[in-house]
């Protein structure tokens, strides 16, 4: 399943956007945008998708998603029915992750802020009782003026930060995400993994493109990312298999050389290292919540 991108509206009088959804079902296209997402759902039931994380949601569902990460809520199947007459209603804001300014993140008081929304990068799933202040202060949001929203922002972002029930959903990174650098090597030799994944790709090759020697390369990108060419490559990988099996088009055999695998035992084991999880088990987590729905 091809994740789509969403080109949203640009906001030429305000930094943030806040919209209230009201509507027969929450949506069916698994999507990504430069935005980050808050999102809080007021009323309605379904599965959400969030990188490679299947999950159920519920009316107080609260998700906070970084830039670019893959996701979808999808109402449960009784709401697509054409007698029914349910509803759901959602919270969405987006907002840019320098929306106050690029320097804005080297301010002491914002660090807890700042760590937030780089913890954001799996998405975060936050517990929050009914009668928690930040969901009055989201559910007031949508009255205020463009100032005192983006005031108000800050102020529920800052709360979230301090939240001690606080989920990490996706376990690992997507072909659509680009590695966070400002390196012109780095992008060549992310841009051409991401462009190659599907076939087999030689350490020597990504050499030759930034122009190093195959040693270097290896150390180079390992002090850049903290990862190794191997354990991006495969993370790449198997994330596009996650986005297979969800899709229900291809047999698990069929995914792993999909993805770049011609041994399926390899593929088997380099998928429950990065997921935890064998493809036979997050396929039956899918069919399990399809059934729910």
């Amino acid at each position: 399943m091809q994740a789509q991108y969403f080109k949203l509206p640009k906001q030429f009088h305000q930094s943030i956007s806040v919209r209230t959804d009201r509507l027969p079902y929450f949506y069916n296209d698994w999507h990504y945008h430069p935005e980050l997402e808050l999102v809080y759902i007021i009323k309605g039931e379904g599965t959400r998708f969030v990188g490679d994380n299947i999950d159920r949601f519920e009316s107080g569902d609260l998700v906070l998603l970084a830039a670019n990460l893959p996701h979808v809520w999808k109402s449960d199947e009784e709401y697509f029915k054409p007698e029914s007459k349910k509803m759901v209603k959602a919270l969405v804001i987006h907002f840019q992750i320098d929306f106050l300014g690029p320097q804005i993140w080297v301010v002491p008081e914002f660090q807890a802020i700042k760590k937030l929304l780089e913890a954001s990068k799996s998405g975060i799933s936050f517990h929050v009782p009914a009668i928690h202040p930040i969901k009055k202060l989201l559910i007031n949001i949508s009255a205020l003026s463009p100032f005192d929203r983006l005031l108000m922002l800050m102020t529920i972002l800052n709360q979230l930060s301090t939240l001690k029930e606080q989920k990490s959903l996706s376990g690992i990174a997507y072909a659509e995400n680009s590695l966070q650098n400002k390196s012109e090597r780095l992008d060549k030799i992310n841009n051409y993994i991401i462009t190659n994944f599907k076939n087999e790709i030689q350490i020597e090759k990504i050499a030759e493109i930034a122009n190093m020697t195959v040693a270097s390369i290896c150390r180079y990108f390992r002090k850049k990312t903290r990862k190794t060419l191997t354990e991006f490559i495969n993370e790449v990988r198997i994330g596009y298999a996650c986005k297979l099996l969800i899709d229900g088009a291809y047999s698990i055999s069929e995914i792993g050389y999909l993805c770049g695998y011609n041994n399926p035992s390899y593929f088997n084991r380099q998928f429950k290292k990065i997921t935890t999880i064998n493809p036979t088990q997050y396929l039956s987590k899918k069919v399990q919540f399809e059934r729910i729905n």
